[in-house]
């Protein structure tokens, strides 16, 4: 299997933290100055609660896994 990118990522994906928690992408972020990329998670059970991180740690698996559709 192929390893997972930043170019393989895309709104609507889901992903679950190392806690159980599930995010999803909402979108990618590039911010001013920043070579690194990063993304806008939502909580899959709470709308209300969202983070950004960068896409290394969402696709460090000690971190985060995909989950399958």
């Amino acid at each position: 299997m192929a390893k997972f990118t930043v170019d393989d990522i895309v709104p609507g994906q889901r992903f679950e933290q190392r806690q159980g928690f599930v995010w999803r992408v909402i979108r990618l972020i590039s911010f001013p100055g920043e070579d690194m990329m990063h993304v806008q998670l939502v909580n899959d059970r709470d709308h209300s609660t969202t983070k950004t991180v960068s896409v290394n740690a969402l696709l460090d698996r000690n971190l985060f896994r995909l989950m399958e559709k």
